[in-house]
């Protein structure tokens, strides 16, 4: 019965040593990760389009221009219209209808440059909803914030 139980005693032995030399190495894998990650933060800022990050002591911004293209269009297609004028809706931004999804009418936060805000114009943009109410008189559509926007000829 000895020579079992020192054999189970070794074996146990070994298997602490191995586990315990593993999660050492796991844990600075994961500590090396989680200083490189805690050294970048970022937030967002209250202007549309700005955010800004600190990385060690630098500090930088980023602006996403809204009204030009830059080297990535948006991920959305669609027509900028004024057919809701009538209504109260200063400007929309139509996304047409595909496969079985309604079209879409979004209601931009701010107002689209003066270039891109001619009815018929197609734009690419990228847009997140925002929850606040549609403007007084303006029964259709969500409002959006756009970002991203390029004109399409």
């Amino acid at each position: 019965m000895k020579p079992i139980y020192t054999i189970m005693k070794s074996i146990l032995i070994i298997l602490s040593f191995v586990i315990s030399a593993s999660t050492a190495i796991s844990c600075k894998a994961k500590k090396g990760t989680t200083s490189s990650a805690a050294a970048t933060t970022s937030s967002s800022s209250s202007t549309p389009g700005v955010s800004s990050g600190t990385t060690g002591n630098t500090t930088t911004m980023e602006t996403t221009n809204t009204t030009a293209s830059g080297n990535k269009q948006g991920a959305h297609a669609g027509k900028v219209s004024h057919k809701y004028r009538s209504g109260g809706c200063e400007t929309v931004i139509i996304i047409m209808a595909y496969d079985e999804v309604a079209e879409i009418v979004l209601i931009p936060k701010d107002k689209l440059n003066k270039d891109i805000d001619v009815d018929g114009q197609n734009i690419t943009f990228d847009y997140h909803p925002l929850k606040m109410p549609q403007p007084a008189g303006c029964a259709v559509g969500m409002p959006a914030e756009i970002s991203n926007i390029t004109k399409l000829k």
